[in-house]
């Protein structure tokens, strides 16, 4: 069921995402992660020394997960830059989202931006069933 503006640009707005990668052999890895969302775009960083940035470049498939009652996902692939190449200012927008939460250390050397690139959408809505 695919989401109107509104409720897209809601469920963008919260604070954690859940990132799914898988290696070639399709041993599926998840994180919950913190991301921005600019101007269309989702935006997420993580260390290259983690299983889920050593997944994306063996293997440049994702999945998002956002929400719980209403929830909306996205399939696809990522561009990745280092923070200095990044065409959006990204640790300040995770200072402007995060705030007192954030801290400068998040983002090293050994840390990629992501930029995703959707290929599917999709929303879910749960509905509470009668089963009597």
């Amino acid at each position: 069921m695919p989401l109107n503006k509104t409720e897209k640009d809601k469920l963008l707005q919260t604070e954690i995402v859940y990132l799914a990668t898988s290696d070639l052999i399709g041993k599926p890895h998840l994180k919950p992660i913190w991301y921005v969302y600019d101007k269309g775009k989702i935006w997420f960083e993580t260390d290259k020394t983690t299983r889920a940035y050593k997944n994306i470049k063996e293997n440049n498939k994702i999945m998002l997960c956002f929400g719980g009652r209403e929830t909306y996902l996205v399939w696809g692939k990522v561009k990745w830059y280092e923070e200095k190449e990044c065409p959006i200012p990204f640790r300040k927008m995770l200072w402007d989202k995060y705030g007192e939460d954030m801290d400068d250390s998040y983002i090293t050397y050994k840390t990629y931006i992501f930029e995703v690139i959707p290929s599917k959408e999709m929303s879910w809505h749960y509905v509470d069933q009668d089963w009597e």
